[in-house]
Parts: structure tokens; C-alpha cells; sequence
């Protein structure tokens, strides 16, 4: 039974199928038993036979010469274009790219040099321990923080 809400569309897929004979036995019966309780997949089966019936009725007309002989011909005839590989697209990018890496670079090391006060090297946190102060810097006098006496 058809929803009055939302009607039923004919499946026109099946309805194609059934008229050009394509169902399989099961699905044929199937359809017909439909097709007898359904008028509008009924409706619109007659509409493709009458489609159908419509096409049958045109002219056939020919041309009078074997087109696709000719542009197969035509096709066999032209020159092939030698498989040149073009050049990948980066090849193009890579001058510009070296440039800009070696403006950073050099840009970094004058900045880091300008900024830091010349070439003064960090002192390393490991060599701390031979350091005759002890860690933190916290002397209570000379005789303890220095070793022998020595004062820097």
C-alpha cells in the first residue's frame, strides 16, 4: 500500500530492466506481480514503451562512409610526440631555495654575533666541577671557598 504522505516513485532501473528483458527469472515474476498492483510503475512502464516505440519509428540514417575506420586511420597516421620527461617541478624552485637557506644562515650567524657579543663561547654546565667555587657561589669566608688560600 502507498504511503498518501510520500507516494511511491517507480524504480525506473527495474522498470528499464524488465522492459528490455534483463531480469532474471525470479525478479521478473516479481515485477509483475508489481507492476499488476502498482499503477504508477504501471503508468510509467507504458510511458517507456511508448519512449521506445518512438525511437523505433526514426529514420536510420548513415553517412556513407566508415567514420571510425577514418579516424582510426587518421590516428595510426599522426606522429607520436617523442616521451620527453619534463624536468620535475621543484628543479625550478631549487636555486631559490639554496639562496634563501644561505640568506638564514648567514642572517642567523651575524645576528647571533651581534647580539651576543662576539664570539664568546657559553661556559659549559660539566666543567662547573672543577670550578674552585663551590656550587651557587655561597662562601662563609675566603679559607672556605677557595682552595690553598688562592683567591681569584
Amino acid at each position: 500500500m502507498t504511503d498518501p504522505v510520500r507516494p511511491h516513485l517507480p524504480d525506473m532501473i527495474r522498470l528499464s530492466g524488465y522492459l528490455d528483458g534483463e531480469l532474471d527469472g525470479a525478479t521478473q515474476r516479481e515485477m509483475e506481480t508489481h507492476l499488476a498492483a502498482c499503477p504508477p510503475c504501471a503508468e510509467r512502464l507504458a510511458e517507456l514503451r511508448a519512449l521506445t516505440a518512438a525511437f523505433d519509428a526514426l529514420p536510420q540514417d548513415t553517412l556513407g562512409f566508415d567514420l571510425a575506420g577514418m579516424i582510426a586511420g587518421r590516428l595510426a597516421a599522426a606522429p607520436r610526440p617523442s616521451p620527453e620527461r619534463p624536468a620535475p617541478r621543484w628543479w625550478g624552485l631549487l636555486p631559490a631555495s639554496l639562496g634563501a637557506a644561505a640568506a638564514l644562515t648567514l642572517g642567523t650567524g651575524i645576528g647571533s654575533v651581534l647580539i651576543g657579543g662576539g664570539a664568546a663561547m657559553p661556559r659549559m654546565a660539566a666543567m662547573s666541577v672543577f670550578d674552585t667555587l663551590p656550587p651557587g657561589g655561597l662562601c662563609l669566608g675566603p679559607d672556605s671557598c677557595y682552595s690553598k688560600g688562592a683567591r681569584k
